[in-house]
């Protein structure tokens, strides 16, 4: 089958160096067609594909492992081998439980909706529903919680999840001096799946991600969402964390043109630009839109 592919600009760049750009237009305008339960199917395979084939190479390479032996070994590549010894020590352990960011998005936000505690999904959960698909090991979100809201939080993550009420506390009182560095793990350890919880602090620009978080479609057999940035605070999200790389973190960047290329004439162009302004990053925004075309 013959798709006509749009011509672009000289400035526009693939996603990646072995693409062609005839290549790269057509797969944008592939994804651009896909509804919203389509584009969570995508993302949740990409995923659990990832995860499975971890688990087979494992199992391939320690034939004669016991079950504890392998589950050690997933912990080890997935997290880390400092993780072993916490996470044997914190669960009775089943069998492996296959499951994916976005499944854990919704179990996390189960816990936190009747606790009145708010919540967007970020990161590249975020980027992969309103851009290009990518797998990824670890869910970020933002949450907005008080020191009071704390204790009732760690008991009812507790038992299924790790997660360390030390931990929980400083990253509370860590949050209005050092919003980037309040954040804490926990661990959902059925599956082993991380997610990293980042405490609001109240700058202009984290209130304005809460207030434009959008419900976006968690399950293609359910009607029920989680939230999550919208497609323009994830790009001036990004371009910060890419800043902050020193420009060196190419999968960023690849996120934020893949959102670009994706939404395209449906983001809001002026409130990009004026938060591109405050937040110092507008230099890399321009240099975003010439590359995804849309400037």
């Amino acid at each position: 089958m013959l798709i006509p592919v749009t011509k672009v600009k000289s400035g526009y760049k693939p996603q990646s160096f072995d693409t062609s750009i005839e290549a790269d237009v057509l797969m944008f305008e592939l994804l651009q067609r896909l509804t919203p339960q389509e584009k969570v199917t995508r993302t949740i395979n990409f995923n659990q594909a990832v995860r499975r084939l971890a688990i087979s190479g494992i199992e391939s390479q320690y034939k004669s492992a016991n079950s504890v032996l392998k589950r050690q070994e997933f912990i080890k590549r997935r997290l880390g081998s400092e993780w072993i010894k916490i996470l044997s020590d914190s669960y009775s352990w089943g069998d492996f439980m296959i499951q994916d960011p976005i499944w854990l998005a919704r179990k996390i936000a189960d816990i936190l909706e009747p606790l009145g505690i708010s919540y967007v999904v970020g990161g590249s959960v975020a980027s992969s529903l309103l851009g290009e698909n990518r797998a990824t090991q670890d869910l970020d979100l933002v949450i907005n919680i008080s020191a009071q809201q704390a204790p009732q939080l760690i008991s009812a993550m507790s038992g299924e999840f790790y997660i360390s009420e030390s931990a929980v506390f400083e990253a509370i009182a860590k949050a209005e001096s050092v919003p980037r560095e309040s954040s804490f793990n926990v661990i959902y350890l059925p599956a082993i799946e991380k997610a990293d919880i980042f405490v609001m602090s109240n700058d202009p620009f984290s209130v304005s991600v809460m207030n434009r978080r959008q419900l976006h479609v968690a399950s293609a057999a359910s009607d029920r969402g989680i939230y999550i940035y919208s497609a323009e605070d994830i790009i001036l999200q990004k371009l910060c964390w890419y800043k902050l790389t020193v420009g060196v973190s190419e999968t960023q960047w690849r996120d934020v043109l893949g959102v670009l290329k994706v939404q395209g004439d449906r983001l809001n162009f002026n409130y990009l630009s004026q938060w591109g302004e405050s937040l110092q990053v507008a230099d890399l925004l321009e240099q975003a839109l010439q590359q995804s075309e849309l400037l």
